[in-house]
């Protein structure tokens, strides 16, 4: 990915300096390995300063991607990588540095999983209003909880200027209106059809262009909900309409929407953690312990995959639906739900006998 190139780049040329600066090769073929890694570890420390960044201290993430960025530049020119010695093990000295600055480094804070009435509660104040901004930001979060969308993959993605060409920095490739499809009875219903014709639609699917873990061609499909003004199916039909009405095609970013300007503009995701962040202080639910500085966009995800797990659905619907290749969905089952821990101590209380199955004969009388 262009961010992952442009990490490697900024940590080789750094590297580069600072190796010729003490005298050595930077690419540490003939080097003695006491010397080497006696420079690899002083410059993973100037790396964990900030001395390349901005000036603060940095988190041992930062520390191993610079060490990745070394390792990868030297294999990419045919040379084995002096920092492991064996796959994804470091040097015993570098090894000993990163874990004592992994200990060193506060816990990382997830973002909170938020529950559906904040998407919900977005949606009832926009569409109280004329705003379409407003709106759009409101349906593309119920989009988001129901579809355990990614903020990346509905909102513009970012991008850079390297050699006078725009590149986007992510390969993620975000939903259009051609991505999404509306059903009824099992029939094929159009994108240009009337508004009042897509909402009575029963299911509505989105077809994955790419994401972020490379996967292709996938489908995630709902079905409406039953007097639910705001479900996923309702959602879409009001973002798919709004931008076909409005002059969009099938090629138009679903956060696209027409402002009171006729101007065309596009959701951030700066505007779509506002939106998430007003409507939890709206809800209050500071009072049950979700604190409105701990939520952003990747709440609603998370809220998504909580709903289906406390809804009893099995980890491999919430993995198919979130389109996680591994067990790292996990994480965003949050043991901070109350919901998880019910009734937990009641059925741990149950009194079974445990029985030693490995003891398969009786010992001796003695």
């Amino acid at each position: 990915m262009e961010k992952t190139t442009r990490a490697r780049e900024k940590y080789w040329l750094h590297w580069s300096r600072y190796a010729k600066s003490v005298g050595i090769d930077p690419l540490l073929e003939h080097t003695d390995p006491l010397v080497r890694d006696i420079v690899l570890t002083a410059f993973a420390a100037r790396v964990r300063t900030g001395h390349y960044g901005r000036g603060n201290e940095i988190r041992v993430s930062g520390v191993t991607e610079a060490l990745s960025a070394i390792s990868k530049t030297i294999e990419l020119a045919g040379y084995k990588s002096p920092i492991y010695r064996s796959p994804n093990v470091y040097n015993l000295s570098i090894q000993r540095l990163v874990e004592g600055y992994r200990r060193e480094d506060p816990p990382s804070v997830p973002q909170l999983a938020v529950p559906i009435i904040v998407p919900e509660n977005m949606a009832q104040r926009a569409y109280q209003s004329t705003c379409p901004l407003l709106q759009a930001i409101a349906d593309l979060a119920i989009i988001a909880f129901y579809y355990l969308l990614r903020v990346g993959e509905y909102t513009i993605a970012k991008t850079v200027v390297r050699n006078g060409r725009t590149i986007r920095t992510t390969r993620t490739v975000q939903f259009t209106v051609g991505d999404i499809g509306f059903h009824k009875n099992g029939k094929v219903v159009e994108r240009r059809s009337p508004l009042t014709e897509l909402l009575d639609c029963d299911q509505c699917t989105y077809k994955i262009t790419n994401q972020k873990s490379g996967r292709m061609g996938q489908t995630i499909s709902h079905e409406t909900i039953t007097d639910n003004a705001h479900g996923p199916v309702k959602a879409t039909a009001r973002r798919v309409h709004h931008i076909l009405s409005n002059g969009g095609d099938e090629s138009t970013i679903i956060s696209a929407y027409m402002d009171i300007n006729g101007t065309w503009q596009t959701v951030s995701s700066a505007q779509m953690r506002t939106g998430v962040r007003t409507s939890v202080k709206q809800l209050n639910l500071h009072k049950n312990g979700i604190d409105p500085d701990l939520v952003g966009v990747h709440s609603l995800r998370a809220g998504g995959a909580m709903a289906l797990k406390l809804a009893g659905e099995s980890d491999t619907t919430i993995q198919k639906y979130g389109r996680w290749s591994s067990t790292t969905f996990l994480d965003y089952i949050h043991n901070q739900i109350a919901h998880l821990s019910k009734s937990i101590s009641t059925k741990m209380s149950t009194k079974f006998t445990f029985t030693n199955i490995a003891n398969i004969e009786p010992p001796p009388h003695r």
